[in-house]
């Protein structure tokens, strides 16, 4: 008899509340709106306060780079800059379906995240990358983000 794994499915109860969705994808959208005009964005504050990058810091550049088409540069600021896009949009698409919609594709997506544990590996490669950027490259991250 095999077993089955359940993994936790974090996101979907994320995307399946219509308000924390738009949140998600309006607090992202401002910040690369502000970043983009040149105004002052969210500061990362463990940078700020601790000197050390924190792992997601370089995404909203690489966002932006990405947004603009230039994946190589995006890559070199942040290498799961595809994946936040992808999650800023998806956030986007679950707050603005009607309900009848977004329930099928929020159970989906629950579905897939209990089955595969997609949302612990993405959160284990995310460490993995930015201990690796800060143990083996950390002069060059540090230098990168600060700019």
């Amino acid at each position: 008899m095999s077993q089955s794994l359940d993994f936790p499915a974090p996101l979907s109860p994320l995307f399946r509340q219509r308000n924390i969705a738009l949140g998600l994808c309006g607090l992202g959208i401002a910040q690369l709106g502000l970043f983009s005009l040149g105004l002052p964005g969210w500061p990362c504050p463990i940078l700020n306060l601790f000197g050390v990058p924190c792992p997601g810091c370089g995404l909203t550049r690489a966002i932006t780079l990405l947004a603009h088409g230039d994946l190589y540069a995006a890559l070199a600021f942040h290498a799961f800059a595809p994946l936040f896009l992808l999650g800023i949009f998806l956030s986007g698409i679950f707050s603005l379906l009607p309900q009848k919609k977004r329930e099928p594709l929020v159970d989906r997506l629950e579905d897939i995240e209990r089955r595969t544990g997609l949302s612990a590996i993405i959160l284990v490669g995310l460490v993995l990358y930015w201990l690796t950027r800060l143990l083996f490259f950390h002069v060059a991250f540090v230098q990168l983000i600060r700019g």
